[in-house]
């Protein structure tokens, strides 16, 4: 966590948390995506610095609610910023959404109880734009909104780090289908490409998926050694895609050479070639 200190930030209207904290209690901020965008880390504006958030976790979804958080992935553990200012936490990965956009999801400690500006867990807010941005939830699983006329002063830092590696995030409602604002027709037969191919600094492998299946992606060397796993999850049929840096599974680069990514889900077993040059 750094502290940030920006005049061009928009002025903030209040600040707010809950009093007192439910166990499972969060704050969710719907963050919508172009393609091929992704986000990196995250801006807010901090209520309390000696309160911190456990968890930071990043869910796809569609902006009409937000996703079960069962689904979440955390992005950050005892997220804490300044008392009454900018702070920004910078995550372990960049991450992308196979829908339109994902949420931004702090879940709030049970001792964080909202007292007044400057105590308690919380963050500001601003006026709205009118669209509906901002959720709380209660307890688990129930999303109340934000008034249109408010939105919570979140903001993602978009990706900008051309070496991080981006992990797409899927999504499921509780029927197991994809939110209609992102359907897809779905492959009758999966497939694999990985293009650029040979690539310096990195490369995106598309895959199709002809019904939802358990999937792993791992990149092997020449020696048949892992190197990184770049998917290991529940996703659903259609397209996806996940890039690779030339990052092994410790963060290191490797060097130039040929790889392998193998794709495997249910009875799909297919093998690609990967030339990194650098």
């Amino acid at each position: 966590m750094s502290a940030v200190a920006n005049a061009s930030e928009p002025k903030i209207t209040g600040v707010f948390g809950l009093a007192p904290v439910p166990e499972g209690a969060a704050l969710a901020v719907w963050v919508p995506l172009e393609s091929g965008e992704s986000v990196s880390g995250v801006m807010w504006y901090n209520n309390d610095g000696y309160k911190v958030f456990p968890e930071l976790l990043a869910v796809a979804g569609s902006q009409s609610f937000p996703s079960v958080l069962n689904q979440a992935v955390v992005v950050g553990e005892n997220v804490g910023g300044q008392t009454l200012g900018w702070s920004e936490f910078t995550f372990p990965s960049a991450y992308a959404s196979e829908t339109s956009g994902l949420f931004l999801v702090f879940r709030l400690p049970l001792d964080g109880a909202f007292v007044e500006e400057g105590e308690g867990a919380g963050v500001g807010y601003l006026l709205g734009d009118g669209e509906v941005r901002s959720w709380v939830s209660t307890e688990e699983g129930e999303w109340g909104q934000l008034s249109p006329e408010y939105q919570m002063a979140v903001m993602p830092v978009r990706n900008a780090n051309k070496s991080s590696s981006v992990i797409v995030l899927g999504y499921e409602d509780n029927l197991g289908s994809p939110p209609e604002d992102d359907f897809q027709k779905v492959p009758t037969v999966a497939s694999l490409t990985i293009a650029p191919n040979p690539f310096n600094p990195r490369t995106k492998i598309t895959f199709s998926l002809p019904e939802k299946e358990k999937v792993t992606l791992v990149v092997f060397d020449v020696r048949g050694r892992k190197v990184v796993t770049l998917v290991s999850k529940l996703m659903t049929a259609g397209e996806h895609w996940v890039e690779w840096d030339g990052v092994n599974d410790r963060g290191q680069n490797v060097p130039s050479g040929v790889y392998f990514s193998q794709l495997k889900a249910g009875s799909i077993n297919m093998t690609g070639r990967l030339t990194l040059i650098r």
